[in-house]
């Protein structure tokens, strides 16, 4: 997979003028623009288009142009917490989906100001050779977001561009969409988010050291600090899991392990380039996590709830590494025990539940 980076001050020299023989990039291209949070199934289908496009119409280049940054991290940076996929997620999924090109564009103020019009003619047309234009029903570009299907198609007419617009995909009568997506997340409807997202909902994080409460009790628990703050969390509860673990702390062949995965988090330096999409190897076990406040041993609860993963059959050291959790069910909520004896019943409880769920033994 190729990267394209248009830096903040990249997109001022192009937006400017100055660019000269440092473009275009592209030959002759297929193109879908978006802000892509998540890449759910709508958004898969736009990159299908893309590649068949680019295959029926004998282009040289097939391309997703999105962000560095979602622009809600431009235009409301208070927003809190709400990115589906991080930028590192981002390539993941776009990279195991067979994207050959990503153009990454930082938002900024400059980019924001765009016309449809202009941004179109400087970047897509002027820049990356776009000669077809993928988009989503509700394609709406440009500031102010006008630069909707119907300018769009008449502006690809003076510019020598076609447009092929996707109607709307479903999942049970509901239109997929990000906000759709982070609707069913921010319930716990782990089964609906997977549904629209043509995958479970996954979080990576820093395993960091705990307070070994949980080893204490017959269930040890690895603590995890997402990689990205702005990585939406699901609702407070317990649920039952996928954990991938570094194939280097488990042995091919050793208990627990329901399989190994090849997948890559690719490595990105501080301004959002590629620095590595080499795949690793990854252990893969069942779990239950707990993502809440821990009322049990801390009295009215942590200030900041905490994500607790019980991995089945695991028992080796995490400290420090990367991991990826999969988010299956939720089980039920939190809840403040009387007790460690009555805690432990219902972990044993939820442990049942969750390997009935993952449909392990």
């Amino acid at each position: 997979m190729r990267m394209i980076r248009l830096s903040e001050q990249y997109v001022g020299e192009l937006i400017d003028g100055r660019i000269g023989r440092r473009g275009p990039q592209l030959p002759p291209s297929a193109l879908a623009i978006g802000a892509f949070d998540g890449f759910h199934r709508g958004h898969q289908e736009l990159l299908r288009g893309v590649l068949a496009a680019q295959d029926r119409l004998g282009l040289a280049a097939g391309a997703v142009f999105t962000f560095t940054r979602h622009p809600r991290q431009t235009l409301d940076p208070a927003g809190g917490p709400f990115l589906l996929t991080t930028w590192r997620e981002k390539l993941s999924v776009l990279k195991e989906l067979g994207c050959p090109i990503v153009v990454a564009a930082d938002f900024c103020p400059p980019l924001a100001r765009l016309s449809y019009r202009e941004f179109t003619s400087r970047f897509l047309t002027g820049y990356l050779g776009m000669k077809h234009l993928v988009a989503g029903h509700d394609v709406r570009i440009g500031a102010g977001r006008e630069g909707d299907a119907a300018k769009l198609a008449e502006l690809g007419s003076e510019l020598g561009f076609t447009l092929e617009v996707f109607p709307a995909v479903r999942e049970g009568g509901t239109v997929i969409s990000s906000s759709a997506i982070r609707r069913a997340v921010q319930a716990g409807d782990m089964r609906l988010a997977a549904a629209m997202l043509g995958r479970p909902y996954a979080l990576w994080g820093e395993v960091t050291p705990g307070d070994r409460r949980g080893r204490e009790i017959g269930y040890p628990t690895a603590n995890l600090v997402p990689l990205d703050t702005v990585k939406l969390m699901p609702q407070v509860g317990v649920y039952a899991v996928r954990v991938q673990v570094p194939g280097d702390c488990a042995p091919a062949g050793g208990p627990g392990q329901l399989g190994r995965v090849a997948e890559s988090l690719p490595e990105v330096d501080r301004n959002g380039e590629l620095l590595s999409a080499a795949p690793g190897d990854w252990a893969v076990f069942g779990g239950m996590l707990n993502f809440g406040f821990v009322p049990t041993f801390h009295g009215g609860g942590l200030s900041e709830p905490r994500v607790e993963v019980n991995i089945f059959g695991f028992d080796g050291d995490l400290r420090g590494r990367n991991v990826k959790v999969e988010w299956v069910e939720r089980l039920r909520g939190e809840t403040r025990f009387a007790g460690v004896d009555e805690l432990t019943a219902q972990l044993a409880r939820d442990a049942l539940a969750a390997r009935g769920v993952l449909g392990i033994g």
